[in-house]
């Protein structure tokens, strides 16, 4: 029973999609979205805000894959059924929506937002629908996910306190986070389409975490810069319960096992460096760096509810554990650099454009199509209007081009002496991908 469980890339490496507030939503910044970036900011805000940003991206995604270690050969007459080009054009999006306001010399506020998440649906064949081997209409990303989606949602509330030339910010999160994933699968852990079945996990948790950060004003009105932590959800493991569905064959002739049980795992923490230059009053430049320890994710592990999810050396599980499958990610860092300027045509007017570059986080050892990582780069355009005085009014448009990977040979995930519970199908192949990111923001200030 071989399940495989993991989140589509979306925005940036690993599964990150914090990008609310576009080319405005740095560790530098005064606005709500602060209360994640670096809650410190808020200290040099000035007068109340309410803040609603929305962003919708277009995710374009192919992986190309040929004949590779463990996998069993199409019969005759069925090419294209497993090897070939899977391919995914894909919509998604989501709201952030803060506010924070003076009492006395404290800055308080609240927000709720997304800053990790994706979903992946790749495109279907017709052709095999109605065929000896339907489950082949999945595609031949199938066997590592044909529908996948993980969102974390933040509820945060905290605020800043400021000394002179010095602010300190800590924020509190309640943190909500839901997984699934459907995927072909086969009792042996390989790719036979003869023998082909389906799984399904939904998995949900809720945990808590915590921001602190730290901004100065090191030259009156011209220079700042910013230090900030968001701390793992969870402070470390995750638990997510849920269920998990099996059918053993397609036709599904059997009855489907369904079981409660819990994945173990962890999302990253993160560290983000920032300065912020005011040279004239019309300029203003941005320079912004982050690392994101997506080296805490070793593993996904998923075990019978209220069991230990435990395996030895060579993925087997451990006496006694509760273990129904072990998949090793081996995540790496990631560290991410943003430049970004701003020119106030008029007062009420400012055009910002914004370049950036991040390392991927998911190795060629790992990677599989759902989570196509890569390294990517990024480039935004955008305005931002002053409307009414006390309405603000952005939009922007960022581009995410990731780096063509080629790891054919390179992936380890049917290594033929790891157990079953944490083998699964060869991922080697090309990957290519692009992320088209709309971003638009109301501002209200009193």
């Amino acid at each position: 029973m071989l399940l495989q469980l993991s989140a589509a890339s979306a925005f940036a490496s690993g599964n990150a999609i914090a990008r609310f507030g576009g080319e405005h939503g740095t560790v530098n910044t005064t606005n709500p979205t602060a209360l994640y970036y670096n809650p410190a900011g808020l200290g040099f805000s000035e007068g109340a805000q309410l803040y609603l940003d929305g962003q919708l991206a277009l995710r374009s995604m192919q992986w190309s894959h040929a004949l590779g270690q463990g996998d069993v050969a199409e019969p005759d007459g069925w090419k294209g059924a497993n090897y070939g080009t899977a391919k995914a054009l894909n919509l998604f999006g989501g709201p952030m929506l803060g506010a924070s306001f003076h009492v006395g010399d404290f800055v308080l506020g609240a927000a709720a937002y997304a800053p990790f998440g994706g979903n992946v649906h790749f495109d279907r064949t017709e052709t095999f629908a109605s065929s000896l081997y339907p489950g082949a209409a999945d595609g031949v990303a199938r066997w590592h996910g044909f529908e996948a989606g993980t969102m974390s949602i933040y509820g945060t509330v905290g605020g800043a306190y400021r000394i002179g030339p010095v602010a300190f910010g800590l924020t509190g999160n309640l943190i909500y986070t839901t997984m699934s994933l459907q995927r072909a699968q086969t009792l042996s852990g390989d790719n036979d389409l003869t023998a082909e079945g389906r799984s399904r996990l939904d998995v949900s948790g809720v945990h808590g975490s915590f921001g602190a950060g730290v901004m100065v004003e090191a030259l009156p009105k011209t220079l700042w810069l910013g230090l900030s932590y968001q701390a793992q959800p969870g402070l470390g493991a995750m638990k997510l319960d849920g269920r998990l569905e099996v059918d053993a064959t397609i036709p599904r002739n059997e009855e489907t096992l369904s079981q409660d049980v819990t994945l173990h795992q962890a999302l990253p923490d993160v560290f983000r460096l920032g300065a912020r230059l005011r040279p004239t009053s019309d300029l203003e430049l941005r320079l912004a760096a982050d690392l994101t320890r997506w080296n805490v994710l070793r593993t996904q592990c998923v075990a019978l509810k209220d069991q230990s999810c435990q395996v030895m050396a060579n993925g087997e599980p451990a006496a006694g554990s509760g273990t129904v499958l072990n998949l090793r990610r081996y995540f790496e860092n990631t560290v991410g650099v943003r430049a970004g300027a701003s020119y106030w045509v008029t007062p009420p007017l400012e055009l910002f454009a914004g370049l950036g570059y991040e390392t991927a986080a998911v190795p060629d050892r790992t990677l599989d199509p759902v989570l196509a990582d890569a390294a990517n780069v990024a480039i935004a355009l955008g305005g931002r209007l002053a409307v009414f005085e006390r309405w603000f009014i952005a939009a922007s448009y960022t581009h995410l081009q990731f780096m063509a990977r080629d790891n054919t040979g390179k992936s380890r995930l049917a290594d033929p002496d790891v157990n079953l519970v944490t083998r699964r199908p060869d991922g080697g192949g090309r990957y290519a991908q692009w992320v088209g990111i709309l971003n638009a923001n109301v501002t209200y200030t009193f």
